[in-house]
Order: structure tokens, then sequence, then C-alpha cells
């Protein structure tokens, strides 16, 4: 009776369950095939593999914005096909900056106040509030003086910083995000780790995303996923980051640096996009 109670104890503690979802554009090529894992409340997790191996897919049926060809998955216990906008207010979502135009004619406090009005449903009236928190936001990733410049004006990095305050800024439980470092130089990476390490120790928020290249948050991570169309590795990265699971994953050796604390660092090149 304790083991049974301890796990549906631990079940009802997870955020996000995902089982044996498929995922298919056409019909015909499955883009992710028999995937099932959980997050906990609380974790930091990370999604990696080569291009076009699903990632962005997974990602998008997390949140309800495509809905799975069979499987079931749970977002804070309810499911994302069924009913995504009730998921969309507990969750913060950042994509990835390819799929905004970076010639979006718009200042920076609409992109950010767009992200806190999503929350609210459709045909809501932005408040002082709303405004307030909007700034608040945009303060917490460190880029207060950006509030009312052209979204176009800025820098690859400003852009991406400003897109996580977006996600910010509904006061999410969740927070996903579809490569968050992309078009950041080193400085600007460090301060993305520092604010996401900030947001699950101190807020206790779970975090899902995607990166290409996971050095910068490794020794961050609770989890970290191997995605090539099926899950080939998911759980602690010490024990998910071995040659073998790479290989399988990428197709390809892939270089390696074993650092004194044991971590596995993959070296990947432009092949392992």
């Amino acid at each position: 009776m304790i083991a049974a109670g301890k796990a549906k104890e631990e079940i009802a503690d997870m955020a996000i369950k995902v089982r044996r979802v498929s995922f298919s554009y056409d019909g015909k090529v499955e883009v992710l095939k028999d995937v099932s894992f959980r997050v906990g409340r609380g974790k930091f997790a990370a999604i990696m593999g080569p291009n076009g191996s699903g990632k962005s897919t997974l990602v998008k049926i997390l949140i309800g914005l495509l809905k799975p060809t069979s499987g079931r998955v749970e977002v804070m216990g309810m499911d994302p096909s069924k009913d995504p906008m009730s998921v969309q207010r507990m969750v913060g979502y950042m994509p990835q900056r390819d799929s905004i135009s970076k010639n979006l004619p718009v200042k920076v406090s609409e992109v950010v106040l767009l992200g806190r009005m999503s929350r609210k449903g459709p045909f809501s009236v932005k408040t002082p509030s709303d405004i307030r928190e909007a700034k608040r936001a945009l303060e917490y990733v460190g880029v207060p003086e950006l509030f009312n410049r052209p979204f176009s004006a800025l820098s690859g990095g400003q852009q991406q910083k400003v897109l996580l305050a977006r996600a910010l800024a509904v006061d999410p439980q969740i927070l996903i995000l579809d490569e968050p470092f992309s078009a950041m130089d080193v400085p600007s990476k460090d301060s993305i780790v520092d604010i996401l390490n900030d947001l699950k120790e101190e807020r206790g928020m779970t975090i899902v995303t995607v990166v290409h290249d996971v050095n910068p948050i490794l020794h961050h991570l609770d989890l970290l996923m191997l995605l090539n169309h099926r899950l080939i590795a998911f759980g602690p990265p010490i024990e998910v980051l071995t040659s073998g699971n790479l290989l399988e994953t990428y197709g390809a050796p892939v270089r390696t640096v074993t650092c004194e604390s044991g971590y596995c660092h993959p070296i990947l090149g432009d092949t392992h996009a």
C-alpha cells in the first residue's frame, strides 16, 4: 500500500507526461514514432537531435499547436489537444527566432504584451497591470531599455531575449523553448543560462528546451532527451551522453570531451546541427 501510494504521488507530481506519441504531417511519413517520457515539476529538461528529427514537432504537440496522430499527452494534468487554451495559459512558449519575421513592424512592448494577452483570451483589453508585467519581464531578462524600441531594429541576441520576456510575461508554470541560444554570443548565452537556472531554482519552474548545443546548460540539467524521430535515450545527462547513444542519434561518430565532474560534452559540428 505504501509503494502504491508513493507511485500515485510521483505520477501526480509530473508536469508533463507523454505516452506512446506518434505524429505524421501527411499520414505517411512518421515524424515521431512511439515517444514516451515524463518530466517532473520543477525539473530542467533538454531535447537534442539532428535537423528534422521531430524536436520542434514534439514541442508544438506539448503546447497544443499540433495534435498527435496517436498516443496521449498531459501537461499539468490536461490534454493539450482537447484544451489547448487552458494549457497555453500555464505554459510560456518561446518559438524559434527564425519562425518570426525579423522585420516585424512592431515595438518590443507589443511583442511582450502579445504573450501577456494570450493568457487572458481573445478580445481582452490591456491594462496598466499588463504593461507593468511586460516591463517587469523585460527587466528580468536584462533588457528593460528596449521597451519602446522597434523589434526589427534589434540584434539577434536582443530579439531572443525579448521572445523570452514574452514567454515569461504570462507568469507560466512551465517554460518551453525552441532553440533559445541561436544567434547569441557567449555572454548573451551565459546570461540566458543564468536566467533559466534562476527560474528553476528560485521559482521552481519546469523548463523544457530544444537545443543544438547542450554544453551551455549541461551542468544545470536534470534530464536530457536524444531524439531522432524515436526516443533514443532519456534520463540524467551523465547517463544519456554516451558515444553509443550519440552515434545512434546522429548517424555518425560524435567527438566528446569528458570534464573533471564526469560529464561527457558532445562537440557538434554543422553536420550534426
